[in-house]
């Protein structure tokens, strides 16, 4: 097949991923809003990261590990509980625009922070690795392991692109906001994270209504 051919299809698909929206998404143009860009492009690489390992996990077998219903309510409360920790932090703090002379304070210490963000908040989204196992079914189609490995490599990297170009946007729309619309920006951010937070917590206790139970038998 023409690398062309896979490599726009890749495109595509990322282009697809991209607009996806979850805790990830909002996550990341508030940080870019709030941060700046530097920061904002910090989560967006670990999202990137989260999507690396969910296409490992996906391509040698390993996703039926999260066929089980133990494994997969385990991950939602989990992941649910740490969104709902970072929404009210978002929630409850007061942005304050540094002055000149702090913004080169020690930046560095928010690589790692920013970095875990992203990768928890992508990975914790049902959403996101059911997205993963349409691509990986693609990629198997193809005869040789090289036209794979590109198809998938087009995915995460125009994904990646599209991350940092809403960072990128987001982080120029903070020059004509101010310092209290920032915050109710925030508030309404953290609001949405603990709304997804909860939804990934509480449903794993909710039993499912008897018709859909009888659906899956």
């Amino acid at each position: 097949m023409p690398l062309f051919h896979i490599v726009t299809q890749g495109v595509l698909f990322g282009l697809t991923l991209s607009l996806m929206v979850g805790p990830a998404f909002f996550s990341l143009l508030q940080t870019s809003i709030s941060k700046g860009f530097r920061s904002g492009s910090h989560l967006a690489l670990g999202i990137s990261a989260s999507d690396v390992l969910m296409v490992f996990v996906a391509w040698y077998g390993l996703s039926t590990f999260f066929e089980n219903d133990k494994a997969r309510d385990i991950v939602s409360v989990v992941g649910g509980i740490v969104i709902i920790i970072f929404g009210l932090y978002t929630a409850t703090r007061r942005h304050v625009t540094p002055k000149a002379r702090t913004k080169m304070v020690n930046n560095n210490g928010f690589l790692f922070k920013h970095l875990g963000q992203g990768f928890i908040f992508n990975i914790a989204n049902p959403g996101t690795w059911l997205y993963w196992l349409i691509p990986i079914g693609v990629a198997n189609q193809y005869n040789k392991s090289f036209e794979q490995i590109i198809f998938l490599v087009s995915i995460l990297v125009t994904n990646l692109l599209m991350d940092l170009i809403k960072c990128a946007i987001a982080n120029e729309l903070k020059r004509f906001l101010t310092d209290n619309v920032i915050t109710i920006i925030n508030r309404i951010v953290g609001c949405i994270l603990i709304v997804f937070g909860l939804y990934l917590a509480i449903t794993v206790f909710i039993p499912e209504p008897p018709i859909i139970n009888n659906l899956h038998q």
